[in-house]
């Protein structure tokens, strides 16, 4: 998952923090994380972390509840995705058109 700036005219998307989600795990964005930047999970068939490319904000807590996945992304820098499911719930008042960068 990927966290970036807003997006304005023409930006190239480069992700501000990038996380590996592990099977069964629960991520909750909230506050400015969620007011101030865009996020979202790339349509990939394989994970790629490659020295330099791409710095995952909790590498230092991946493979703790014995994830070969993680253990393997991190060691070879390279993971085949699997299918996956996700829930999405939101309060919100507003919703951002991230593809138009408009408010609806």
């Amino acid at each position: 998952m990927h966290y970036y700036d807003l997006p304005t005219s023409g930006d190239a998307r480069e992700p501000k923090l990038s996380l590996f989600l592990e099977p069964r795990s629960l991520v909750i964005t909230a506050q400015e994380q969620y007011t101030e930047y865009a996020h979202g999970i790339d349509a990939v068939s394989e994970d790629r972390v490659a020295r330099g490319d791409l710095e995952l904000a909790n590498a230092g807590m991946l493979g703790n509840g014995g994830s070969s996945g993680a253990s393997s992304l991190l060691a070879e820098g390279v993971l085949s995705r699997e299918t996956r499911y996700s829930l999405t719930c939101r309060d919100v008042a507003r919703v951002m058109n991230v593809s138009i960068g408009t408010r609806k």
